[in-house]
């Protein structure tokens, strides 16, 4: 078992994600409400006369661009964003404090690395969420729904009415970007932890992990199988050959699995344990696959 210090690291990393994943959560209704008015007044003057639907439609092309910058021009959720890139450095912190218990001695990291690991992740969570992915998403989307209902509809108010539906979501549907957005932000902020965590461990020879996180109601199989047990590093490595399991990341490789872990929306890592702690667990009956 984990000592209390370190388990106490551990929930303090966690609670950290969880805020900084909540935050984003939270901000999301008030983001679709503003993409919602700022799309409806800028689809407003295409014209809604079938007549004119070869010109509309030109004119949807010109505006697809335009529509696709609300979403990472919008300051509220660019606000959020920043939160989640600037969470980074605690995480990093406490990841810090995690590695100096297992060493029993404080731990430094290399200067260069971690800031080359912070840009990285910056730059990944910053296209992902603010660039070429979400505005084409966003845009391509847009404009697929005009096409459908500009020159069928009776109204300029229904097709506002089905804009907003779409852009805000309605108790019986979710607003099309939801799912996106909160599985980019869940997979930005579990990948850098789950990344910082690696590096450092490849780096100083760990090879001993402990597979730990948040069980939740829809946790995959693979998750619930592993959780609160220990591995070697070999062992965790020949999971990558398993074959597809639910969620399970491309790319998802014997080097890769250990930031991809069970794949999407995953809420577990591996962190580093001495030989010690392994050998203890593994006396216990708590290493290996159940």
């Amino acid at each position: 078992m984990p000592s209390e210090k370190e388990l106490k690291v551990i929930r303090k990393i966690q609670d950290l994600q969880t805020s900084m994943e909540a935050g984003m959560d939270k901000a999301l209704p008030k983001v679709f409400s503003e993409l919602s008015n700022k799309v409806i007044d800028i689809t407003n003057q295409l014209s809604l006369d079938p007549k004119d639907r070869v010109k509309t439609l030109r004119e949807m092309i010109k505006l697809k661009q335009e529509i696709a910058d609300t979403i990472v021009n919008n300051p509220t959720y660019q606000k959020e964003v920043a939160k989640i890139t600037d969470g980074f450095n605690e995480l990093a912190d406490l990841s810090n404090e995690y590695i100096g218990l297992i060493l029993d001695s404080p731990f430094v990291p290399k200067k260069a690395l971690y800031e080359a690991l912070l840009a990285a992740n910056i730059d990944v969570t910053t296209s992902n969420l603010l660039g070429a992915g979400i505005r084409d998403n966003f845009g391509n989307a847009i404009t697929e729904v005009l096409k459908a209902n500009v020159s069928g509809v009776g109204s300029r108010t229904e097709l506002q009415k089905t804009l907003a539906k779409f852009i805000k979501g309605t108790p019986e549907e979710l607003p099309f970007l939801q799912r996106y957005i909160k599985q980019a932000t869940n997979d930005a902020v579990m990948g850098f932890n789950r990344e910082y965590i690696q590096t450092i461990s490849d780096d100083l020879g760990f090879n001993y992990y402990r597979y730990q996180g948040t069980v939740i109601e829809d946790s995959r199989p693979f998750c619930k199988a592993r959780t609160g047990r220990v591995y070697t590093k070999e062992e965790v490595q020949k999971w990558a050959s398993l074959g597809n399991w639910d969620g399970r990341m491309a790319g998802t490789n014997s080097v890769t699995i250990f930031t991809n872990a069970g794949g999407y929306n995953c809420r577990h890592q591996l962190w580093p344990v001495a030989k010690e702690q392994y050998e203890a667990a593994k006396e216990k009956g708590r290493a290996g696959l159940r």
